[in-house]
């Protein structure tokens, strides 16, 4: 029998259930390895406003977290990285 916590075990039933625009934004944050939201945004070619709202989500599911907070090259401002858990 496999020992796992369960928030462990939700957060793999939540990957399991993610579709649409909420994976797209998880395979691309997995994809760079750590991203802000602006990152992303390039990275899909999507404006900023859809990413962010899928942050939420991702991150309410409890799988994304936050990385660091540093300058990004893009804007010169500090802004969260965030990576998958």
């Amino acid at each position: 029998m496999i020992n796992a916590q369960q928030t462990s075990i939700d957060a793999y039933y939540s990957l399991i259930n993610l579709s649409g625009k909420r994976k797209e934004v998880y395979d691309a944050i997995n994809s760079l390895e750590t991203a802000c939201n602006l990152d992303i945004a390039y990275y899909l070619k999507w404006s900023i406003n859809r990413i962010t709202p899928r942050v939420k989500e991702l991150r309410e599911l409890d799988l994304v977290e936050e990385d660091r907070r540093a300058k990004t090259f893009r804007t010169g401002k500090t802004v969260i990285y965030w990576k998958i858990k």
